[in-house]
């Protein structure tokens, strides 16, 4: 990719003066002990293989090890703005919502992979105002190793939104004890906040305290950041985990202002470890499919797995190839649906897999267009 494409505004700063989220966190009591580092959210696979979790919010937020929501508002499942399949989260802050610091957040476990792969599809709506106060939207947290003294620190990267651009802050230190306020602190701006649209994020990160750490970052699967070379973490026993919500820390110490509400929404949330790659966690854009993909669902009715999938509208679309992996990295062809063709209607269509894998199976549709130019669809799992 050339260098141009990769224009970013950047600053490197010591991080004394600078504003910086508060470090209360809320986790279960057995965060403190190694039960933590072997949770794995639903996934169906028990953590093995390159997709470590996944979230589609389809029928439910999931079953996540961190939960800091507050009120019925705060994380709910919502069936009118999705990016894939029959629904997404959204997440709402209100002013005042402060048992938990204003924020309403869900978070992974801390855990011992030192590489990730990070995807998800986020939507800001029209609502979400310029604020010039700070926000996470996405954290990487640090667990402490507090049998060493330490104690909550900011974490060691955030995705947030400052002034309606996107921001990545950087935090990292070598040292074996890391203080707040005592590391390096780099902001990269990662662009304009596009509003009442699905953008779809991917992240690559090698954790590392000194200069092996990598971060890539794809934005609409185009690559906006490649920072190779640099520490992006502090030197603690385990790695950082993901975290997703609104976190709005100067609510918490602040008079009241003109923003009394921030929501947004999330979905296709998927988590890959070391052999995962981009295209594990990678959601297929809209803008490539020879079909307008309205929905994609795959369940288990007795020994059977059922797929149904919708369109919206299609142009010289061919046909359908039904995929299945036991990894969701190897692919094997299982069956094919003709397409419509043309239509400017919705078409359903279903698949039945009569004989799925025993434990997990991913399934995805490859959609193929009469020049056979072709794209893919959302990975979705059933587990037997």
């Amino acid at each position: 990719m050339k260098k141009k494409s990769l224009l970013l505004l950047l600053f490197a700063v010591g991080f004394f003066g600078c504003s910086s989220p508060e470090t209360g966190e809320v986790l279960p009591e057995n965060a403190n002990n190694e039960t933590a580092a072997g949770h794995n959210a639903k996934t169906g696979d028990g953590g093995k293989g390159p997709l470590l979790s996944y979230y589609s919010f389809d029928n439910e937020m999931g079953d996540w090890y961190e939960k800091a929501i507050c009120c019925s508002w705060s994380a709910t499942v919502d069936r009118k703005v999705k990016r894939a399949g029959t629904g997404a989260l959204k997440f709402e802050l209100r002013r005042g919502d402060l048992p938990n610091g204003a924020r309403t957040e869900l978070g992974e476990a801390p855990n011992h992979n030192p590489e990730g792969w990070y995807a998800f599809s986020m939507y800001l709506p029209n609502t979400f105002v310029k604020d010039p106060i700070e926000e996470s939207i996405v954290q990487w947290q640090s667990l402490p190793d507090f049998a060493a003294g330490e104690g909550w620190r900011s974490p060691p990267m955030l995705l947030g939104v400052l002034d309606d651009r996107f921001v990545l802050e950087i935090r990292s230190d070598a040292n074996k004890v890391t203080i707040q306020d005592h590391f390096t602190f780099t902001r990269i701006d990662l662009g304009p906040v596009d509003k009442d649209k699905w953008l779809d994020w991917v992240f690559h990160v090698k954790w590392s305290h000194d200069n092996n750490g990598v971060v890539e970052v794809w934005r609409n699967s185009k690559l906006i950041l490649k920072r190779e070379n640099q520490p992006n973490f502090y030197n603690d026993e385990h790695f950082p985990y993901f975290k997703v919500g609104i976190y709005k820390w100067e609510w918490s110490n602040m008079a009241r202002g003109a923003n009394q509400i921030r929501s947004m929404y999330v979905d296709e949330i998927k988590i890959g470890s070391q052999s995962a790659n981009y295209n594990t966690v990678a959601v297929s854009q809209d803008n490539a499919l020879p079909v307008t993909l309205t929905s994609f669902t795959a369940s288990k009715s007795g020994k059977l797995a059922n797929l149904a999938w919708a369109t919206a509208e299609e142009s010289n679309s061919d046909y359908f190839v039904v995929q299945r992996s036991s990894d969701a990295k190897t692919w094997k062809e299982i069956g094919r649906k003709a397409a419509s063709g043309q239509s400017k209607s919705k078409r359903n269509y279903t698949f039945t897999d009569q004989k799925p894998l025993s434990g997990a199976g991913y399934y995805r549709l490859k959609m193929v267009d009469r020049d056979q130019t072709f794209s893919y669809s959302a990975i979705k799992n059933v587990k037997f």
